[in-house]
Order: structure tokens, then sequence, then C-alpha cells
């Protein structure tokens, strides 16, 4: 650890994506962060890694901006680097770019063209096709025109919406952040409900691909400033969290060096739009056809990605050294050390991995302790935080359970 004084991260979020971005700075350079949030909760305030600013009313653009004016007045000296830690807070924090800029902070992110093409889902896809990147066969259903005929992808199928970030906002009776869809009556009054609600954007009914948790895996990449990409780092998922609010969320991942046709769609992507900064792509196997599918991009670093500097490269170092001491890359890095991520039990992953190569492989780092979870970390000086670490695997056992 190189311990610097000059620098201080600006976390938007404070959650579990937080608090594992807030380490990654800490075990780089022995800072602690500041994270401005809605809420306060245990892992923002029990913790010596991180001071919390709470602001119920942190999705208005002026609150947000006069908060994060107050900040810089209060730290004039240090490198200020913002991040967000979820898709709305990246959006808030890309659409006042230039406002942040003009405050003196870093901010390592694309603009908002890209970021639209980006995180609408209809336009990724359609990314995918200008650039050969495979995903499951999808129709973009539109609220305002709702006689559409629906084409036959067979059931079940997947139904979610187009804009992650505005889905967020709406709240509605029966609301789920991802729909496995069995049959075309559920599918109707799937529609009906989201339809009735706040939410208008686009919304996508995909084919689903077969497969348990294990068929998906992770790609996380890193575009410097020129918009090549220098880092790649596959994992590959052994278990999902399967609760209506985080269902897709990998619990446990096992890194991997994935097969070249994957990283290569996603360098030939990223690097044909002029992308820039960490970029983290959702991917299944299809058993169907041998080919992997996109799913998705998150503009931003994963709330697992936490597996990247487990596996020994630290995703604070990318930001920090390019955008703060203006460091320039040569090549590409294609990580390749064996690393398990996980935020539940081994008992948990044993219990629900049936492929038993993939089992052998995750009892191989528990063996070798080759294995974090990002809020369990020994230079947290605050007692309450381990404490609060052990009740939070206790019920991690208790939810899991649930779904074997």
């Amino acid at each position: 650890m190189s311990r610097r004084k000059d620098l201080l991260p600006v976390l938007v979020g404070g959650d579990f994506a937080a608090y594992s971005q807030a380490r990654t700075f800490h075990e780089a350079y022995g800072v602690s962060s500041i994270a401005i949030t809605t809420a306060r909760n245990i892992l923002n305030t029990q913790t010596s890694i991180l001071k919390t600013i709470e602001e119920p009313e942190l999705t208005e653009p002026e609150v947000f901006i006069r908060r994060m004016k107050e900040i810089a007045e209060t730290y004039p000296q240090e490198h200020k680097l913002v991040l967000g830690c979820r898709d709305w807070q990246v959006r808030m924090v890309i659409e006042n770019k230039q406002r942040l800029q003009d405050l003196g902070y870093i901010v390592p992110y694309i603009d908002r063209e890209l970021l639209d093409q980006l995180v609408l889902k209809q336009h990724f896809y359609e990314l995918c096709d200008k650039y050969d990147v495979a995903y499951p066969k999808t129709f973009v259903y539109d609220f305002a025109a709702p006689a559409q005929d629906i084409p036959d992808l067979g059931y079940p199928v997947i139904a979610k919406p187009s804009n992650s970030a505005a889905y967020y906002n709406t709240y509605f009776e029966g609301q789920k952040k991802v729909y496995k869809v069995e049959t075309e009556q559920e599918l109707h009054e799937i529609l009906a409900r989201v339809g009735s609600s706040s939410y208008s954007d686009k919304f996508l009914i995909q084919e689903f691909v077969p497969g348990d948790d294990t068929g998906m895996h992770l790609l996380t990449c890193y575009c410097d400033k020129s918009s090549k990409v220098r880092l790649i780092s596959a994992g590959h998922t052994m278990m999902e969290d399967h609760e209506e609010n985080s269902v897709g969320n990998p619990a446990a991942i096992l890194t991997e060096v994935i097969d070249k046709t994957v990283s290569d769609s996603a360098v030939r992507l990223l690097e044909s739009i002029g992308y820039v900064g960490f970029a983290n792509f959702d991917i299944k196997y299809d058993p169907r056809d041998g080919r992997y599918k996109f799913f998705e991009i998150n503009t931003r670093l994963g709330a697992s990605s936490y597996y990247v500097t487990g596996e020994g490269y630290n995703t604070a170092k990318w930001y920090v050294e390019e955008w703060v001491d203006g460091q320039t890359y040569d090549g590409c890095i294609v990580t390749d050390r064996p690393f398990l991520y996980t935020k539940i039990p081994h008992s948990i992953i044993r219990a629900y991995v049936q492929d038993e190569s993939l089992k052998s492989a995750v009892a191989d780092q528990f063996r070798a302790r080759r294995v974090a979870n990002p809020i369990d970390y020994k230079a947290d000086r605050n007692l309450l935080h381990h404490i609060y670490v052990r009740y939070f695997m206790h019920r991690q056992k208790q939810r899991f359970l649930t779904y074997l």
C-alpha cells in the first residue's frame, strides 16, 4: 500500500457496492472515502473507511450539486475522484459532468449521449447487431402502442425494463427487477401492471436462455482515455441472488479466462464506440448453440467487481494511475489468476452447484485461502462493522436456503 494524502474518492451511493469500492481505495492508497447517499445504514456508518453524508433528496440535481460543492469547498487541495455505484447514480454524475468538473472533480466516465445508447437496452442490442455481438432474441414492447403483436419466443420468456434507471424510480404492487414469465396470460398481466405505473419507457421480452446460475458469466473491462481496452477480467457465476429486488446479482464468482470470441466481441464493441473507464457485461452461455449471449452492459464497475481486485488487479489503481497521475498504458492485461468472490458461505455454494468440476474448483480456492467477501475487511477498525459481517453471513445462509 502506498499511502496518499492528496486523494479523495467521493462515492455516490452508500450500499454494498459503495463499501466494496471504498475498500479498493483503502487497500491501494490507505485513504478513506466519502459516500453521499440517500440513507444511512450499518455498512456506510459503522466503518472506518467511509465518511457518510446523508441526503434524502439526492435525486434532485440541484441538491446533488449543492452537496458536491460543499465537499469540494471542504477539501480544496485533494484530487477528488467521483464515482457512482448504481445505474441512476452514474447517470446523475454523467448528466452533471461539466458542473462537477467546474467544481474540481475528476469524472472518469463517458458522456451522456453514449450513456443513453448503452443503458437503454434496446439501443445496446442495436449496437450488438452492428458490431456482431451475440445476444438473446428480443422483442421491444412499446407501452405507447399496446396493440402490438408479440412474436412467439417460446415460454418461459424473460421480461425486463429497457431503462433500468427509470424503472428503479417506479413503484407498483408486484414489481420485480426481472420477470421469468411462464405463460402468455402471465406476460399480458405483467405488461398491464407495468403499463399502469409511472414507468413509460420500453419493456423487453426476451427468449429464456436455459441453464442455472452457473451459466452466467461476467466480463469487466477497463478502457483508457484513448478508448483502448487495457484490462479484461472474466468471472464465472457460481450462484446468484434470487430475491425479487436483487435477482440476478452474483453472490459467488469464480474467476476464469473466458472464451476469446467473447472478450474479442467486448473489445470490438467498446473500442468502436469510443468507450472510456470501466464497463461490466452480463453474459450467459447458451447450451443450444454453444454461444455466449450478451445481456447488458453496466457503464460502471459492477456491484460484484471486487472479484477483479481480489484477483490482484485493484480497480482503484486504474482510475488513479490514469485520471489522477496521468499514466499511460501499453498492451492489454487478460487476468488469469484463480480467485473466489463470495458473499455467501461455502456450504450454500456446495449445496447449490451441481457441476462437480466447479464445486471442486470452489473448494480449491477455500483451501488455498484465495477467497474474499468485500465487506469482510480486516483493516476496517470499527468493531461494530465486524460484528455486522458475522450477522450478515448468518442471514445470507438463512436467505439462500430458501432457494435450494
